[in-house]
């Protein structure tokens, strides 16, 4: 049997959890909303940033695409289905860079070693990565071969609850492992 201040002590780190990670969310969207209005260095410097991850990951989305089968071509941060004279744009909101940053805050805030941070980050990062360039896969075959409704309930809750729930669990594994917390 537990007792009730350890009880306490365990809801008290999970709504401290869920408060620092509202607020580093509520810090990316004016971030965000700052180098997207504004103008000069910072301005010019994020959208470079934001095209050029678009073009890499609508690459390699189209690719893989390919290898499979499909016929695609990358047309900078974009992937043109030619066979269905369709194209769809890998713009900043899919690039699941809020993920990575909360990730990347939730391993620093919580309790662990510094040096497993300094692998866990990055290989976290890497998986982020690639589990978003497969929600950018299935979402070009989903656009190219399904209806319209049906994209847009896989774009904006299906993926984004599977991506985010791998991210998750990833952070997880993180307090189970390297931060000495138990979940139930």
């Amino acid at each position: 049997m537990q007792s009730a201040s350890t009880e306490g002590g365990r809801k008290q780190r999970a709504n401290m959890f869920v408060l620092n990670m509202i607020i580093v969310y509520a810090l990316w969207k004016v971030f965000a909303y700052y180098v997207s209005n504004s103008s000069g260095w910072a301005h010019d410097t994020w959208n470079n940033m934001i095209y050029s991850l678009g073009v890499a990951y609508s690459v390699l989305t189209s690719w893989i695409l390919n290898v499979f089968g499909e016929n695609t071509v990358p047309t900078g941060n974009a992937v043109l289905f030619p066979g269905f004279n369709k194209i769809i744009y890998v713009e900043s909101h899919c690039l699941a860079i809020p993920a990575t940053i909360i990730f990347i805050v939730s391993i620093i805030s919580f309790k662990g070693d510094w040096f497993n941070k300094l692998w866990f980050i990055p290989m976290g990062v890497v998986l982020i990565i690639l589990i978003n360039l497969l929600r950018l896969i299935f979402l070009c075959y989903t656009f190219a071969h399904f209806s319209r409704p049906v994209f847009d309930i896989n774009h904006s809750l299906v993926y984004v609850v599977v991506t985010y729930t791998l991210i998750f669990l990833m952070i997880a594994w993180w307090m189970r492992r390297f931060a000495g917390l138990k979940t139930k």
